[in-house]
C-alpha cells in the first residue's frame, strides 16, 4: 500500500482487536476508565512524559481557571494534585482529537487506516462529551420516521471497536497549548495538556480541534426560554417529544391547528419546514421567519427554486424579510386587541407569542402565535472560552471566534495542533471563509488525518483545497433537492433527488460494518413502503363492486362513486395505525425491527424463543451469575403497534437488563384490530407462564439464572394495561407454579380509561371520551365501552376486589408531567389501589417536562436516566 496515498481516497479501516465492552457504562468520562492508574504531579514525582518539569507545573497547577500560570516553584514544594490520563505507550506519538462530529471521527480513522512504521503509529485518543456521534445532516429523518437513531446516531464504542482508537467521554474545559514555546536543545517537543471537565488532564504530542460550534440561542428576549435549537440529536429528540405532545393533544380533534414557528430560512430553517410541514398535513401550519427577502441565500439557484416551490405548496405561511424581538408566553394579561388568542392553555403548556418587526421598508410590525419555536439562525464557537485565562489570545481567532489556521491546517503558530470543520477559519483563493458544512469537515478530516502522518513522518504537508461537490437538502420523506457542482445547471429534485441523497450519505457513513447494517435496514424500510405503494396502485386500478341498482353503479359522477374504499379512511387511529374502507391496515413507519444479538453498548446477550403458543424475547444481562430476577414486559403501541424487536424497544430492554441485573422477557403479542383482544392479553398471559416454568424446564438461561422468588411485570401504555390485567389473572387460585411470587408491578404511562372523567379530564373537550371510546371499541372483540373492568380496572365492586387482589408486593406506577391523555388517568389508578384494601406498598413516579413513553426516543437524556434508575431501584428493592 503506498502510503502517500491521495487525501481524498477513501480509508480503508485496518481491522483490530475488539475491545470489551461493560454493560453501558455511566462513568463521567464514558466507556473506558482509561486512567484508574492515575499520576499524581507533584514534589518527588517523575515526569514519565518527557515534559519540561516546570512547564508542566505550570500548566497542569492552573487548570482549574484561577486566573494564571501557577508560579515556579523548586522541585521540593507541593503541587495540588491532577489525574493524569495514562497513554499505554510512554514511547510512541499522542494524538488527542478533541470532538467527536465528522471531523474528529473521520480523521481519527484516518489515521487508524494509514500505514506507519511500527516505532510511530501513533496513539490516539478521541474525547467527546457525547457518547454517540451524530450523522447531523440525517436529523430532519428522525422527525420524518425514515430513519432510527441508532442508525444515524451509532455510539463511539460500535464505530471505534474494530481500531485501535481510544475514546473518553467528557467535556473540554482549558486549553494548554505548549508548541508555541521555544525550546533549547534537546528539549522534547510536547504540544501541550488538555483539562476536562471531570478533572482529568490530558498531555498529549498532537491535537486536533474539531470541537464545531454551538448554537447561539440568547439573541432576543425569550429565545433562551423558549425556542429551542436543532443542531444536536438531544435537540432533535426534543423537537420530536413536543411534536408528539403536541399531536397527542390535539388527537380526535377537528381544532385548533397545531402552529411551529421556525425562525431562519437558511438550509436548516428550509429543511425543518419542510419535514415538518409534510408531517403535520392538514393538523397544523408552520409559520417561517427570515429576516432576508429570500430563503437559503446561498444555495444554488437549482435548491432554492426547488425549496420554494415545496414550501409554497404546503400549508406554510412564510415572513420574509422579517426579524423576531421577543419571545413570550401567551397571558390573559395581554392586549386584547390582539389577533392572538390565549384560550389554549393545558396544563403546563402555553402558547408562545413572537413579535415581529419589519427588516424592509413597506412592511409593517406582526404579532405570531406558536405551540412551538424552532431557532435555525446563529451559532458560536466553543474555542473562546476554553482559552487560558491568562493568555486569552494564545491560540489565534478571527472576529467569529473560529481558529485562525494555516492553510496545511495547522493553527498559525502552533504546528503540532490541526484544526477543522466549524472550530476552523480556513479561506478559499478567493479570499472567502470556507462554509461551516459537513462537505468541508469530510475533506479536511481526510487531509487532517495525511498531515498528521506526513508531520510525524518528517514528510512534507499537503495545503488543503476544498473541492465543492454540491450541495444537497431534504424536503420531505421522498423529495429531496440535490444540485452538483461539476454539471451546470443540474438539479435533481423530487425522489429523484432523495435517492441520490440518501445514496451519498450512506456512503458516507463512517465504517463499513455500520453502512451494511444501515444499508440493510433502509432497503428493509424501502422494501415494504414499495409493497404498500404497489397494493395501493393495483386496488386502486380496480373499480370497488357495486350492488345491481346501486345508484353510484350509474352515476359515477356521485360522491359515493368517487369515493376509492382503499383510500377512504374509516378509522384514523394516529400515530398507530389507519383503517381504510377496504379494510386494508397501514401503520405509518412500517415495522422496523432489530434482530436479538449482543448488544454492543451494554453486553447484553437477546435471543428469539417460542414460549408456549406465543413467542418471546429473552435478555440476559452480561456476566450473569447465580440467581437473578425475572422482568416480563409487555410493550406499548395501543395494542394495534409495536413488538420487542422494535428499535426503540429493544435498546430500552438492553438497558433496562444491564442495569437491573436481571432475565428479561419481553411478549410478543398479536395486534389489534387483525387480533382483537383478548388475544395481547392471552399471548402475555403464555410469556408469563413459559417465563415462571423455566421454558417449560428447557431454557438454559432460565434454568440457570431465574430466581422466580423476585419475579416482576411491567409494561408502558397499552403494555402497562397488559401487566395490570396479567397480574389480575395470576391472583386466581393455582395459576402460577408453586415457589414463584411476584414482587412487584411497574406501570409505565399506563392505558386507562373510563366513561367519566377523573381529576384533570374533567378539562378535556367533549369529543375526547367518545374517541377514547371508540379506540377501544376497536381493539377488544366484545365490550361494554369504556367500564370495561380491563380498561377501567375500578369501575365496580368486583373490578376494585380483582384490582386489591394482584399477588404483588408492591405497586410502582409512573406518569409523564406532559402526558396530556393518560396522565390524569394513571394518577387516578395510584390513588383507586391505594383505597382499594390493597395490601403491598404503592409507590408514584413523576417525570418533568417530557410526553407519553419519551424514554424510548430519549433513553440517555436526563429524564430517561432517571425513570430507569427508579424503575431498577424498585426492582432491586
Amino acid at each position: 500500500m503506498n502510503c502517500r496515498a491521495a487525501p481524498w481516497s477513501r480509508p480503508s479501516h485496518i481491522a483490530g482487536p475488539r475491545v470489551p465492552t461493560p454493560a453501558r457504562p455511566r462513568f463521567a468520562l464514558g466507556s473506558r476508565n482509561l486512567w484508574k492508574n492515575s499520576w499524581t504531579i507533584g514534589a518527588g514525582v517523575s515526569n514519565m512524559f518527557a515534559l519540561p518539569s516546570r512547564l508542566f507545573r505550570c500548566m497542569a497547577s492552573s487548570g482549574s481557571g484561577d486566573g494564571g500560570f501557577a508560579r515556579s516553584t523548586s522541585t521540593d514544594e507541593a503541587v495540588a494534585p491532577l489525574p493524569l490520563y495514562s497513554w499505554p505507550d510512554k514511547q510512541r506519538p499522542r494524538v488527542c482529537i478533541l470532538g467527536g462530529g465528522f471531523g474528529g471521527l473521520y480523521t481519527a480513522l484516518r489515521l487508524d487506516s494509514l500505514v506507519w512504521p511500527n516505532d510511530k503509529r501513533p496513539q490516539v485518543l478521541l474525547v467527546d462529551q457525547s457518547d454517540k456521534f451524530v450523522f447531523k445532516p440525517m436529523l430532519y429523518e428522525l422527525l420524518s420516521g425514515e430513519v432510527d437513531v441508532w442508525e444515524i446516531a451509532p455510539s463511539f464504542t460500535e464505530l471505534l471497536k474494530n481500531t485501535s482508537v481510544q475514546f473518553v467521554r467528557d467535556s473540554v474545559k482549558l486549553l494548554r497549548p505548549a508548541d508555541h514555546f521555544r525550546r533549547g536543545p534537546g528539549e522534547p517537543c510536547t504540544g501541550g495538556v488538555v483539562h476536562l471537565e471531570s478533572g482529568t488532564v490530558i498531555e498529549y504530542d498532537w491535537l486536533v480541534l474539531a470541537l464545531g460550534a454551538e448554537a447561539k440561542i440568547d439573541v432576543v428576549p425569550g429565545s433562551a426560554e423558549y425556542a429551542i435549537p436543532f443542531t444536536t440529536l438531544e435537540d432533535a429528540l426534543r423537537v420530536e417529544s413536543k411534536l408528539k405532545m403536541l399531536e397527542r393533544k390535539r388527537f380526535g380533534k377537528s381544532s385548533p391547528t397545531i402552529e411551529v414557528a421556525i425562525v431562519g430560512l437558511g438550509y436548516s430553517g428550509v429543511e425543518l419546514a419542510a419535514t415538518i410541514s409534510e408531517r403535520l398535513k392538514n393538523t397544523g401550519t408552520v409559520k417561517a421567519i427570515n429576516v432576508q427577502t429570500t430563503i437559503c441565500p446561498t444555495a444554488p439557484q437549482g435548491n432554492r427554486d426547488a425549496a420554494l416551490k415545496v414550501l409554497e405548496s404546503r400549508n406554510i405561511q412564510l415572513f420574509l424579510g422579517y426579524f423576531v424581538t421577543c419571545i413570550k408566553e401567551a397571558s390573559t394579561s395581554d392586549d386584547s386587541s390582539s389577533t392572538v388568542t390565549y384560550s389554549e392553555v393545558d396544563g403546563d403548556h402555553r402558547k408562545l407569542i413572537l413579535d415581529l418587526q419589519p427588516a424592509e421598508r413597506g412592511l409593517k410590525g406582526q404579532t405570531l402565535e406558536a405551540d412551538l419555536v424552532l431557532w435555525t439562525v446563529g451559532s458560536t464557537s466553543q474555542i473562546p472560552r476554553l482559552q487560558p485565562p491568562d493568555a486569552p489570545y494564545v491560540i489565534p481567532l478571527n472576529g467569529r471566534g473560529q481558529v485562525e489556521t494555516e492553510e496545511t491546517l495547522q493553527v498559525k503558530g502552533h504546528p503540532q495542533t490541526f484544526a477543522i470543520g466549524d472550530s476552523a477559519a480556513l479561506r478559499d483563493p478567493s479570499g472567502k471563509l470556507l462554509p461551516a458544512t459537513a462537505q468541508v469537515a469530510f475533506q479536511q478530516a481526510d487531509f487532517a488525518g495525511w498531515n498528521l502522518w506526513a508531520a510525524i513522518n518528517d514528510r512534507p504537508l499537503l495545503p488543503f483545497r476544498f473541492q465543492n461537490l454540491g450541495e444537497m437538502m431534504t424536503l420531505g420523506r421522498n423529495d429531496a433537492a440535490v444540485t452538483a457542482s461539476f454539471i451546470e445547471g443540474l438539479t435533481l429534485e423530487g425522489p429523484l433527488g432523495h435517492a441520490a441523497r440518501k445514496l451519498v450519505y450512506y456512503l458516507r457513513m463512517p465504517t463499513d460494518e455500520h453502512r451494511v447494517k444501515v444499508g440493510i435496514s433502509w432497503f428493509t424500510k424501502t422494501a415494504v413502503d414499495t409493497l404498500a405503494s404497489v397494493q395501493n396502485a393495483v386496488a386502486n386500478s380496480f373499480p370497488p363492486p357495486t350492488k345491481m341498482g346501486d345508484a353510484t353503479a350509474t352515476n359515477p359522477s356521485s360522491p359515493t362513486a368517487a369515493m376509492d374504499p382503499d383510500s377512504e379512511v374509516v378509522f384514523d387511529f394516529q400515530p398507530y395505525l389507519c383503517q381504510y374502507k377496504s379494510g386494508r391496515i397501514h401503520r405509518p413507519g412500517g415495522a422496523p425491527t432489530v434482530p436479538a444479538c449482543t448488544d454492543p453498548a451494554t453486553g447484553v446477550v437477546s435471543k428469539d424463543i417460542r414460549a408456549g403458543p406465543a413467542s418471546a424475547r429473552v435478555y440476559l444481562p452480561l456476566g450473569a451469575t447465580g440467581k437473578i430476577p425475572v422482568i416480563v414486559y409487555f410493550h406499548g403501541g395501543g395494542f394495534v403497534a409495536g413488538s420487542p424487536a422494535r428499535p426503540g424497544t429493544h435498546n430500552y430492554l438492553n438497558d433496562l437488563v444491564a442495569r437491573s441485573g436481571a432475565i428479561g422477557v419481553s411478549g410478543y403479542y398479536r395486534l389489534a384490530p387483525e387480533h382483537k383482544l383478548p388475544a395481547a392479553y392471552d399471548d402475555a398471559w403464555a410469556a408469563l407462564r413459559w417465563a415462571v416454568t423455566l421454558g417449560d424446564g428447557e431454557d438454559p438461561w432460565l434454568l440457570e439464572h431465574a430466581d422466580l422468588s423476585r419475579v416482576f411485570l411491567a409494561g408502558c401504555s397499552a403494555g402497562a394495561n397488559i401487566a395490570h390485567n396479567t397480574a389480575v389473572r395470576a391472583s386466581a387460585a393455582g395459576a402460577l407454579p408453586d415457589g414463584v411470587t411476584i414482587r412487584g408491578l411497574a406501570l409505565v404511562h399506563p392505558y386507562f380509561t373510563g366513561s367519566e372523567a377523573v381529576g384533570g379530564e374533567m378539562a378535556f373537550g367533549p369529543e375526547i371520551r367518545p374517541f377514547m371510546d371508540r379506540t377501544w371499541r376497536f381493539v377488544v372483540s366484545e365490550t361494554v365501552g369504556l367500564d370495561d373492568p380491563r380498561v377501567n380496572p375500578f369501575v365496580d365492586d368486583a373490578a376494585r376486589k380483582a384490582s386489591a387482589g394482584i399477588p404483588c408486593e408492591r405497586v410502582l406506577v409512573c406518569v409523564a408531567e406532559n402526558d396530556f391523555l393518560l396522565k390524569e388517568r394513571a394518577l387516578w389508578y395510584h390513588r383507586e389501589i391505594k383505597a382499594s384494601g390493597y395490601a403491598g406498598e404503592v409507590e408514584l413516579f413523576e417525570s418533568k417536562g417530557v410526553g407519553h413513553a419519551f424514554h424510548f426516543d430519549m433513553l440517555d437524556s436526563e429524564q430517561g436516566v432517571e425513570l430507569q434508575e427508579r424503575i431498577v431501584a424498585f426492582i432491586k428493592k
